[in-house]
Parts: structure tokens; C-alpha cells; sequence
């Protein structure tokens, strides 16, 4: 695998100091790139998952958003000024804030607002672990290209929480007698082991399995997981296994066990206790996520006539109807629920839309929990939109057509019949959240009458390129 070198020196680059011009009306403020995170698997070359780890966070957040600045600018709306500081506007550069935004801002155009930093170590929520070496000697980590066990359960990007239950398994491993899968022999049960963490420490583990053989010894045994887990100061609340049979590089497969605990593990991202099932969908970086459920919220606040700061904007609207705002790719609620209003406020209807079953329950169990007005619905997204086939009868039964758009696609963006319906629509706004920018750009393609207003750079991923972008886009 290709890795990313550069100069050590500029590890130790010196503080620099934020520009408060008039192009740039930030506080006075010095942000210091912070020195590389130590991690011994990267050093000796037996993990490059974090490709990126000896470049200087300043320098990839800068690097990163001129890059995806060149794709968006095309689609940008001219002499766009930096939004109104919204709840996730407040980590613009500060001294006291070490994951404040850093330089990008003050060197891309004005409809960039500060990019939200991540913590460098402790950020991940999600732990996905290759099951290596055998019952006796489990490894959980990845398998190196001869077949060989990787143990990474002391990788710096996860929480205390997570480092914990790593601690514990291989002890339930070797007395469940549960056999990592053997890739080139095909034998074996164990594949992957799958943990998600909350902010309070409470833990959701699964086990992937070749058949469901081993999930009642792994059951009998699942104290020597819990036990250690408590004696930490944490919770194991979820426990299943997962029944993933194919020899194919898939991590899960369709059918869960339940082993121990509760249905769902409570995560809050943001405002809200998100209901996270075990085949749910859950962004990684709980702080990133938390400031991106927030930026979102803002920006659709903005939108809305009904809070408009003007009195007479909204009487001049004429509204008799709510202000309808849809949230395609909904997944277990995050925009939509943040979103919302409380039951009893009519100013606002919200909807969410979601293909997976189970997420579409947990939102709406977590809705009806805080008593926020917003539906959820089970549909392909796209399908739902356009009317087609059995989208079109799901869509039918919510009769307000939207005013504003969230949209938050897989990898591969909206496709070309979803963005189309939305160019042909009569959307005014539409904020689209994306982790990938190359198909981001190509949905504006064929959204062509839609400006960027504003944008914010999210580093979802860090130590890595990838990252998540999200826009706000006004029809021109």
C-alpha cells in the first residue's frame, strides 16, 4: 500500500496566527498544529489505515479543502459571504479550543466557513476488527497478505471504552473455543468483531459468524466480556451475533442473534439520544457528527419564514401551511430529529426517509421519546422522491411536497435520477451532506440550478483523506 511521507521538521512547524482582516473577521487567535499522534503499528509498518499520520493536521485540513474547494467552487454562487454564525459556528479559531478550525479558512473563498477539527486520538466510535490467530491466540486487528494475526486492540483512535472490551475478548474467545476464520483454509467461525461505544461508556459488541454454532457458548460464557468491561467503570449494554456465512469480503451478513443486554445502545450525537441498532447506520466521529447535526440545524433554522428575524418577512409569505422539510437517507434520525420541533408547534413539518427498517424504528421511537413532531417512513430515497414504483405510494401518504431538501447519500452521491428530480423540483433549499466530494460535484452537475451558499469542511476522518463536506445550496 502506497503511504504519505513528509518532511519531519514540519511536525514542529511554528504557531501561526489567524488573519482578522475584513475578508477574515475572526478573533485574534493562535493555532498550533499539534504533534503527530505516536502509533507503534504505523511505525513499524504493520498498519496504514491512517495513511495520512505523519502530515501535520494544519497542512491536510488546508491541503484537503483546497482540493475540494477546485471541485465546488464551480458551483458556488458569486460574492457569497461567510454565513451567520449558527451553533457550530462557534469553533472558529480559538486559543482555548484545541480542535478549533485551523488556517483553511482564512484561504479559501468567503462561503467557507471554519472547518470543524477532530480530537487526534480517542475519536473513533466504531471499532471493526479482523479475527486472526486461532481459538487459544486470538489476534483482532487485520491479517496481513500471508494470512498472519495483527492485533490492534491498543490503536490510539479508540476511546477507553473500546480498549476495554478489547482487553477482555480474547479471554470469552479462548474459553467459547470460537476459531477465527481462516481466509485460505475457509475453516473457522470467527470473521470480525464489531463494537460501538456512547459518550457515557456504554458499549454495543457483535460478533460476526461463519454460523450461528458458536453463539451459545459465546453467550454462556459472556460474563469474562461484561465483568472486566464494568470493573473499568464501563457497560457492555448490547450483545449479538451476526451470522455472515459467504466466503466474500463482507463484513455482516443479515441475520442477528441476540446474546445479551438491550436491543438498541444510546448514543447522543449533538441534541439527541440516537437509538443505534446493531445493523444501523452510525457517523464514526461522535464530535464531528455532533457539530455537524448542529451546523445543519442552523442552516435550516435560516431557511425557515417562520423564524425569519423579520416580522414582516413572514407576513409578507402568506403561509396558511407548515414549513415541510424532507431528510432523504434519514438512517436512525440524526438531521431530522435535530431538526424538528416539539409536538404542538405546527411552524414545521418534518419527514424522514430511510430504506433500512430497523433505523426507521429507532428514530421513531427516539421521536416519540422526546416529543418531537417529525414521521419517518420506510422507502428508497430515490424511489420515494421521483414517485417510482413502491416509493411513489409511500410519498403519496405525506401529502406537503418540501421546501427544503437534506440529503445525506452513500458514497455514491444521489445518482443521476435522484439529482435530476431535485433539479426539476421546485426546492428553494436544499443542504447536502456528503463524504465524498467527487460525487458531491457531480450531483451539482446535473443540479445546475443550484448555488453553493455556504460549505464547511468536517474532518470526519482524521489522519486519513477522506472527509466529510457539507453544503448549503439555494436554487438561482
Amino acid at each position: 500500500m502506497a503511504t504519505h511521507s513528509v518532511d519531519r521538521a514540519d511536525d514542529r512547524a511554528a504557531d501561526r496566527t489567524v488573519d482578522h482582516s475584513a475578508d477574515h473577521p475572526v478573533d485574534h487567535a493562535v493555532v498550533a498544529d499539534p504533534p503527530p499522534l505516536p502509533c507503534a503499528h504505523f511505525d513499524a509498518g504493520r498498519c496504514r489505515s491512517c495513511t495520512l499520520l505523519p502530515v501535520p493536521t494544519l497542512r491536510r485540513l488546508d491541503d484537503m479543502q483546497s482540493e475540494i474547494a477546485a471541485l465546488l467552487d464551480p458551483h458556488a454562487a458569486s460574492h457569497t459571504d461567510v454565513h451567520a454564525a449558527g451553533p457550530a459556528d462557534s469553533h472558529a479559531a480559538s486559543p482555548t479550543d484545541p480542535h478549533a478550525a485551523g488556517p483553511a479558512y482564512w484561504q479559501s473563498p468567503a462561503y467557507w466557513q471554519p472547518p470543524v477539527r477532530s480530537p487526534e486520538a480517542g475519536f473513533r466510535n466504531k471499532a471493526k476488527m479482523v479475527a486472526g490467530g486461532t481459538a487459544e491466540a486470538p489476534t483482532l486487528g487485520l491479517v496481513d497478505v500471508e494470512g498472519h494475526g495483527i492485533d490492534l486492540s491498543d490503536c490510539p483512535l479508540y476511546p477507553p471504552a473500546i480498549h476495554a472490551a478489547l482487553a477482555a475478548l480474547p479471554a470469552l474467545i479462548r474459553r467459547a473455543q470460537v476459531s477465527p476464520y481462516d481466509v485460505a483454509r475457509r475453516r473457522g467461525e470467527l470473521k470480525h468483531v464489531l463494537i460501538t461505544a456512547s459518550p457515557d461508556g456504554e458499549l454495543m459488541v457483535r460478533f460476526v459468524l461463519r454460523t450461528a454454532r458458536p453463539a451459545p457458548r459465546l453467550q454462556e460464557h459472556i460474563a469474562l466480556l461484561t465483568d472486566p468491561v464494568a470493573a473499568n467503570g464501563f457497560q457492555v449494554r448490547v450483545v449479538t451475533a451476526n451470522i455472515q456465512p459467504e466466503h466474500a469480503a463482507v463484513l455482516e451478513g443479515p441475520d442477528e442473534i441476540h446474546l445479551h443486554g438491550d436491543e438498541a445502545l444510546t448514543v447522543r450525537q449533538g441534541r439527541i439520544p440516537l437509538r443505534v441498532r446493531p445493523q444501523s447506520f452510525l457517523q464514526t466521529n461522535t464530535h464531528v457528527a455532533s457539530q455537524l447535526y448542529e451546523q445543519v440545524a442552523s442552516w435550516v433554522d435560516d431557511c425557515a419564514p417562520a423564524e425569519a428575524a423579520a416580522a414582516e418577512a413572514l407576513a409578507a409569505t402568506q403561509r396558511d401551511s407548515p414549513f415541510v422539510v424532507w431528510d432523504l437517507f434519514c438512517g436512525v434520525g440524526g438531521f431530522a430529529l435535530h431538526c424538528a420541533k416539539p409536538i404542538g408547534d405546527a411552524s414545521r413539518k418534518v419527514l424522514g426517509v430511510e430504506v433500512s427498517e430497523q433505523a426507521i424504528d429507532s428514530a421513531t421511537r427516539t421521536a416519540q421519546d422526546l416529543g418531537l413532531d417529525v414521521e419517518f417512513t420506510t422507502a428508497d430515497a430515490a424511489l420515494f422522491a421521483t414517485g417510482d414504483e413502491d416509493g411513489g405510494a409511500a410519498r403519496d401518504e405525506h401529502a406537503h411536497r418540501p421546501d427544503l431538501l437534506i440529503v445525506n447519500p452513500p458514497r455514491r452521491g444521489l445518482g443521476r435520477d435522484l439529482a435530476a428530480w431535485v433539479e426539476g423540483s421546485r426546492v428553494r433549499d436544499v443542504i447536502y451532506s456528503s463524504c465524498n466530494p467527487t460525487t458531491l460535484a457531480h450531483d451539482l452537475q446535473t443540479m445546475s440550478s443550484y448555488r453553493i451558499t455556504a460549505a464547511r469542511l468536517l474532518d470526519m476522518f482524521p489522519h486519513t483523506a477522506h472527509a466529510e463536506v457539507v453544503v448549503r445550496l439555494r436554487r438561482g
